[in-house]
């Protein structure tokens, strides 16, 4: 018999719709979203919208049964039959009836379901209803995507415009209800919870990989997370194939759409509920790492990519809209593992098409400017004329913009026959072997594509002149050939005087900061900075970014030199920054920068942070100019002598092996002062290794060529200290010191002069004391202190020891002008830490920390990239970077640990609040 509730329907509903599904077996309790709903239940309106398998059911199901909600839960499973209106208030009221909330004999009790035109009627007193309760309840809608009826659409948006407090209403579907979302936005009155704050975080894969007993290395769990991107259906999927594999790194590498239970699940719960039409068009559009409409137009030959695209997107299917840089186009992505499932059916259904297809995209994207892409498809088209055209007209702009490395491996599929019809094609080659550090291979090219000035009209012939000329600078620069490189660098600014304005500047700036570098390792200084900041100056306006890297890291060289440590610091921090933003952490800018970073951090006391940077640099270096690279090592070597004895036996033996690589180049002279300094750096690593007859034969070698550096002087004293040569040591800093109140003596001025005269204050102020010469000694230290001041060089006083350790703490007791520098000492020495606390060894960019400021707060990824003004899957990547640098796995460690190395104030706030729409 049926119940009141049902009378007026044909068939009653079934009991399943009203119970709170059951959670999966291995639950993982994700306690930062179950945060975010018990915020959303104190009022307004929740909405969860995902595509399937996004966990909304599981998360809603835990929430209910692990929290205190503000009153009894009532849930509705919606399907199909709830399109007819009358079923669906039926259900509606089945549900609340059910919660317990309903006292028996109120206005909800006694009302009776709807049928027909008496649905309008119905409403209002359902609202009412809810008004009247004595306590709030909870009303869950699940698969509201399932109603699609004008009439079951327009009831749920009137309960949304008109539930009191009463009801606090959850929506869940594989799509936004037809609602006004951004009215609800606006008026603050929406919570909402999609795709990319319900993907699983790194921390809570883990947990997953734990609850099912995988037994999976971090490298593994890293794997299982990138590759699902966190969607919980193919998580557990994976998980579960994981389960007692035996090759659990190569099933992971392998892990595609196209695997069995993936391909299953995604075949049955999107593809398939999709009409031809959809089909159609995502296999054809699949084939690109981004759809837009215009593109899906071109590649279907339709005009209707906009409208598809947007019911796709509606429809619940894994597609995702994205902001493609530089750009106002709307492009839409596929998830990974959903388009390797679509292309792997695009190859068995239209397998004819896709070479018209990819020859379709490659068209698109040359047209509208995206070069990369156009040779990719190009080349998958098998269209190699159409390739090796591409490559010639675009290799040199994408020299001149630091972004040629990615042309290396498109250049390579080119058959020989195309690479020899084109002698722009060989000028591309030699410069693609530059940037690999194969030299000879690059002359090789350039050579061949002399042979082919004369070819073709003049326009093939003034752009091969360009592309010559340019290739033939960065290899003079590389070889450290500096009449050469003025040479290629005058006839290249002549050449770009027939070019238009902005091909003009960026050919300059091209130019000057080639020569700044070769002036630099050559040894002029002077020219070098002024080639360098007119470089500076053009790329800066015409926002040439990895010229402007370029130009900042042999800069902060030069204020290394010249001893301005805060200059150098900032151009550093800059010049660092735009390296990892632009990818271009190789090569002799990337190396500089790095090289310079560690320098400052070493100068500032953070040794280990020094050690990490210059590792860094090292690498970086194997593709730079000999002088770079020998400095990099030196440096190197440098900071592992501050580390300890054992460190700095293995820092004489990288420096050793630089060293000779080097010797056994053609790598012209080196520069005066990178003699001084890898002198200066391995006699101080021979010391600090305890090696004192080996470091006097380096200084008694390196002093016979430049018995006035102030670098050796100083180095000299201080093994003759460790050699307990007291007399000797005071004799050689008389040497190297000036007197109070005067200019330093006439020493080398690339020099660090600023750097060793505090070192050499120091060792005055050390000497002064052993000799129980107090006031000497106090005066020795006040002068170091003061040059301290005005740039921070730690250095010298933390490497001393416990003899430094005493003077400073004579001097806080005695007086000093300089009190905050002795307790930031005093402190650093107290806590074996360096004066700015605990380092990273690899810093986060100004990037990384701006983001890094928001993690304390409530944002979701993709709020932080609206704040910031990226896309998600940029602040995907920082966060990926700022987690490893930090050695963290989750959000709240992250924060925990940037606050305990002082990277965030305690209790940290965002700049302005908004509230969590």
């Amino acid at each position: 018999m049926l119940t009141r509730l049902d009378e007026s329907l044909a068939t009653p509903s079934i009991a399943t719709k009203f119970l709170v599904p059951s959670t999966p077996r291995y639950l993982i309790l994700r306690s930062r979203l179950l945060d975010i709903l018990d915020r959303g239940a104190e009022g307004g309106l929740m909405l969860l919208s995902a595509p399937p398998g996004a966990g909304k059911t599981v998360l809603l199901a835990s929430w209910v049964a692990t929290r205190e909600l503000p009153g009894p839960a009532c849930w509705v499973t919606l399907d199909a039959d709830d399109n007819d209106v009358s079923r669906l208030l039926a259900d509606l009221s089945r549900a609340l009836r059910g919660s317990g909330a309903v006292e028996e004999g109120s206005v909800l009790d006694r009302l009776a379901p709807p049928s027909g035109a008496r649905a309008d009627r119905f409403l209002p007193l359902l609202v009412n209803g809810l008004a009247e309760l004595r306590s709030p309840v909870v009303l869950v809608l699940d698969e509201i995507h399932a109603l699609w009826s004008p009439q079951a659409t327009a009831t749920i948006d009137f309960l949304v415009r008109h539930a009191p407090d009463q009801c606090r209403l959850v929506l869940a579907g594989r799509s936004d209800p037809p609602l006004p979302i951004q009215r609800l936005r606006i008026g603050e009155e929406l919570v909402e919870l999609r795709n990319a704050e319900l993907a699983f975080d790194r921390s809570e894969t883990n947990d997953l990989c734990q609850r099912l007993e995988l037994d999976l290395s971090d490298a593994n769990v890293d794997a299982l997370w990138m590759r699902t991107e966190g969607w919980a259906a193919a998580l557990r999927l994976a998980a579960l194939s994981l389960k007692g594999h035996p090759d659990p790194t190569g099933f992971l590498e392998d892990l595609s759409g196209t695997d069995r239970a993936l391909s299953d699940y995604l075949m049955a719960e999107v593809f398939t509920r999709l009409p031809d039409d959809q089909h159609a068009f995502m296999l054809r559009t699949c084939l690109v790492d981004a759809v837009s409409a215009a593109l899906a137009d071109a590649l279907t030959g339709s005009n209707s990519g906009a409208s598809t695209l947007t019911a796709l997107e509606h429809s619940g299917a894994p597609i995702e809209p994205i902001q493609q840089t530089g750009g106002d186009a709307c492009f839409h992505r596929y998830h990974p593992l959903f388009k390797e499932l679509l292309h792997a059916h695009l190859c068995h259904t239209y397998p004819q098409e896709i070479p018209l297809l990819h020859r379709r995209a490659a068209r698109w994207y040359a047209e509208n400017g995206h070069t990369m892409l156009a040779i990719r498809h190009a080349l998958e088209a098998g269209d190699w004329q159409s390739a090796g055209q591409l490559i010639a007209e675009n290799w040199l702009e994408l020299f001149l913009s630091g972004s040629s490395a990615t042309m290396r491996g498109p250049m390579s599929e080119l058959p020989p026959e195309i690479v020899a019809s084109d002698p722009r094609l060989a000028a591309a080659f030699a410069g693609s072997r530059l940037e690999d550090g194969d030299l000879p291979a690059a002359a090789r090219y350039l050579a061949n594509a002399r042979h082919g000035r004369d070819e073709g009209d003049d326009q093939m012939r003034h752009q091969l002149e360009l592309m010559l000329t340019a290739v033939a600078l960065r290899h003079a620069r590389l070889k450290t050939r500096v009449r050469d490189a003025e040479r290629s660098g005058s006839r290249l600014i002549g050449l770009a005087s027939r070019a238009s304005r902005e091909e003009w500047s960026a050919l300059r700036a091209f130019a000057l900061s080639n020569l700044g570098a070769v002036h630099l390792w050559g040894g002029d200084v002077g020219l070098a900075s002024s080639d360098l900041q007119e470089a500076l100056a053009l790329a800066t306006e015409d926002g040439r970014e990895h010229i402007i890297l370029d130009c900042l890291a042999q800069l902060g060289v030069i204020d290394l030199l010249q001893g301005r440590l805060t200059s150098a610091m900032q151009r550093s921090e800059r010049g660092v920054e735009l390296a990892e933003h632009g990818g271009w952490v190789d090569g002799p800018a990337a190396a500089c920068a790095y090289m310079t970073s560690g320098a400052v951090a070493y100068g500032h006391g953070e040794f280990e942070r020094a050690e990490g940077l210059l590792t860094r640099a090292a690498r970086a270096a194997a593709t730079a100019e000999a002088p770079v690279r020998l400095a990099a090592g030196a440096l190197q070597a440098r900071a592992l002598a501050a580390v300890g004895p054992r460190s700095a036996a293995r820092g004489a033996l990288k420096l050793r092996a630089v060293r000779a690589e080097v010797a056994r180049e053609d790598s012209g002279v080196m520069p005066e002062f990178l003699n001084v300094a890898v002198a200066d750096t391995e006699a101080r690593v021979l010391i600090a290794a305890g090696e004192i007859d080996s470091a006097r034969e380096v200084l008694e070698q390196a002093r016979a060529e430049q018995p006035r550096s102030m670098a050796l002087l100083v180095r000299q004293a201080t093994m003759e200290l460790h050699a307990q040569e007291i007399n000797a040591a005071g004799a050689t800093l008389a040497e190297a010191l000036p007197a109070p109140g005067s200019e330093p003596p006439a020493v080398d001025a690339p020099d660090l002069s600023c750097s060793k005269v505090i070192e050499a204050w120091v060792l005055r102020a050390m000497l002064d004391r052993a000799a129980g010469e107090r006031k000497a000694a106090a005066d020795a230290l006040e002068h170091a202190l003061a040059l301290a001041e005005d740039e921070p060089y730690r250095d010298a006083f933390l490497l001393q020891g416990p003899a430094v350790r005493e003077l400073l703490e004579h001097q806080a007791h005695i007086g000093t002008a300089h009190p905050a520098l002795v307790e930031v000492l005093l402190d650093a020495m107290t806590e074996g830490r360096s004066p700015h606390g605990e380092a990273l060894a690899e810093p986060l960019t100004a990037r990384e920390q701006r983001i890094l400021g928001y993690l304390p707060t409530m944002l979701s990824n993709a709020e932080i990239g609206a704040e910031t003004f990226v896309s998600l899957n940029t602040v995907k990547t920082h966060l990926r970077s700022i987690y490893r640098k930090l050695g963290v796995s989750s959000r709240a460690e992250a924060v925990e640990r940037a606050r305990r190395l002082g990277l965030l104030p305690a209790g940290i706030r965002r700049p302005r609040a908004i509230r969590r729409t």
